[in-house]
Formats: structure tokens, C-alpha cells, sequence
């Protein structure tokens, strides 16, 4: 299979994205500021193949803008999910609550936080999942202690 095949194959764990961009999903931008061949660890930039891999479930995450169906998904989650097509490896995402694999896969940031919400996690608690922190470690790094 071919890199780009690869990239773009959801079909399971093999399509999961790694720290480490493929090649072919380097951001062509020159930059004196920047350099996307070697993002920062932990960073995720977003990429013509990330964004094309993760657009179902961007898209998914997107329709809980409709209370209809943030019900509908808090009253049959499974369902929903199948009810969208999603992939075992994008469901699986889900299930896990593994915000840093959507990012990883191509979802939008904007877009997780709508799925976050309607999972009833609040934006700090998906944050200090995403750093590896308990919530009381990640609140202590904040400014506003008392936000959820």
C-alpha cells in the first residue's frame, strides 16, 4: 500500500497517525518563523491528508450543534456512531475519549470540543486529558482556578 494509501486508510489501528508526520503529509510552507518539516512535539498541524482522513468525524462532531442530535447520540452512542458510518478505529476513538488520537487523525479542534461537551467533559478536563494530567494538576497551571 502506498504512503498515501496509508494515510488515508481508516479501516483500522494501522491508519492511526503516529507523532511523527508521513512524508507526504509535511507542510510545503516556507517559513523564517516556522519549520513544518519538524513540528514541535506534541503539536499536530494540520495537513491536506489529516484533514481529508479526518473529515467524517469532524463532520460528525459538527451535527451536535443540533440538540436533536446530541440526544440522539447521548441516548444510543453506538447507534449514532453506525448511523454515521463511522470506522471501528473511529469509533474506537470515541469510546476512549482519546482526544490527542482525533487530533492526530485529522479532527478538527473546534470540532472535538462539541463532541467533548455533549460527552459532558468539560473544555479543562479535556485539556488536562489531552497533557497526561489530572484535572487537579492541570487547574493548578491555570489563572482562573474555579473554571470546570
Amino acid at each position: 500500500m502506498s504512503k498515501k494509501a496509508r494515510a488515508l486508510d481508516t479501516s483500522g489501528p494501522a491508519a492511526a497517525p503516529t507523532d511523527t508526520p508521513y512524508k507526504d503529509e509535511v507542510l510545503p510552507i516556507k517559513s523564517r518563523q516556522i519549520d513544518y518539516a519538524h513540528p514541535l512535539w506534541g503539536t499536530y498541524p494540520t495537513t491536506g491528508a489529516r484533514a481529508q482522513r479526518g473529515y467524517r468525524l469532524s463532520k460528525f462532531c459538527m451535527s451536535f450543534m443540533s440538540p436533536a442530535n446530541r440526544e440522539a447520540f447521548k441516548a444510543d452512542h453506538e447507534r449514532y456512531m453506525s448511523d454515521w458510518g463511522l470506522s471501528d478505529y473511529e469509533k474506537g476513538l470515541i469510546r476512549r475519549q482519546d482526544w490527542n488520537g482525533m487530533l492526530r487523525y485529522g479532527v478538527n479542534t473546534f470540532m472535538l470540543l462539541k463532541l467533548s461537551a455533549t460527552l459532558g467533559v468539560g473544555q479543562n478536563r479535556t485539556g488536562a486529558a489531552m497533557r497526561g494530567q489530572s484535572y487537579e494538576e492541570f487547574m493548578a497551571t491555570r489563572n482562573v482556578k474555579e473554571a470546570s
